[in-house]
C-alpha cells in the first residue's frame, strides 16, 4: 500500500501534491496541483503533521504491518528550529512516523495517538534522502501522547493500531514529537515520495 502526496497550504507553509492521494498538513487543506507532495519549511516553526486520514489502503487495521516513509529534504540553508526551543536540552528538529485512532464518537485519550520513538523510525532533520520504517507492534519503541511506552500499554496500542484513522509524519523537537519545526531563514523543501502502513 503505497501513497504519494497531496497539496496543502498552512499559514506560510505551502505544499504541492495530487489531491487524489489525500495527504495534508495539520490545519491545511488540499489545493490540488498534481504531482508529488512537497512543502516548504517556514519561519516560525509551523510544520507539525503531514498526514493522510482518507486513503483506506493506509488506514484501518495496521497492527503488525510495517509503516514506512521515503522523503527528501533539500535547499535548507538555515538551521532547523522547533516550537518551544530549547526543550529538555534538545536543539534539533526531528521527524518521525505517527498514527492515531479517533473513530467517530471517541473521547480523547492519550493512547489514541502514537509516535515512533527511535531510528530508523525517526530522524534528525537535515538535507538528504530519508527512509523511516518501523513495525506497528507494541514491542517496538512507540510513545503515546503522554510519553508512555507502547510496551507498557500494549492493550491500548493494539486497539489504536486495529483502527488507525490517520497516519503520517510528525515534526517536533526536545521533549515533544509534534510541537512543529521550521528553519531560521524559511529555507528548505520536504518531498514525500512513498508511504506504506
Amino acid at each position: 500500500m503505497v501513497a504519494a502526496m497531496g497539496a496543502i497550504g498552512f499559514g506560510g507553509v505551502s505544499a504541492f501534491a495530487d489531491p487524489s492521494t489525500n495527504w495534508q498538513l495539520a490545519s491545511g487543506s488540499a489545493q490540488g496541483s498534481g504531482g508529488l507532495a512537497a512543502f516548504d519549511f517556514s519561519v516560525p516553526d509551523k510544520t507539525r503533521l503531514l498526514y493522510n486520514s482518507k486513503d483506506p489502503a493506509l488506514l484501518g487495521n495496521i497492527l503488525t504491518s510495517t509503516m514506512s516513509a521515503r522523503f527528501t529534504v533539500v535547499g535548507v540553508t538555515g538551521t532547523f528550529t522547533y516550537g518551544g526551543e530549547p526543550s529538555c536540552g534538545g536543539t534539533t528538529g526531528n521527524v518521525r512516523l505517527y498514527f492515531e485512532s479517533i473513530p467517530p464518537g471517541t473521547k480523547f485519550a492519550y493512547t489514541n495517538y502514537w509516535w515512533a520513538d527511535v531510528p530508523p523510525a525517526s530522524a534528525v532533520l537535515a538535507n538528504g534522502d530519508f527512509t523511516l520504517t518501523v513495525k506497528v507492534d507494541a514491542t517496538q519503541a512507540w510513545s503515546d501522547w503522554n510519553g508512555q511506552p507502547s510496551s507498557a500499554n500494549a492493550v491500548e496500542f493494539n486497539a489504536a493500531a486495529n483502527n488507525a484513522t490517520a497516519v503520517g509524519l510528525s515534526f517536533g523537537g526536545g521533549c515533544f514529537f509534534e510541537n512543529g519545526v521550521g528553519t531560521t531563514d524559511g529555507s528548505g523543501t520536504l518531498t514525500l515520495t512513498a508511504f506504506t502502513s
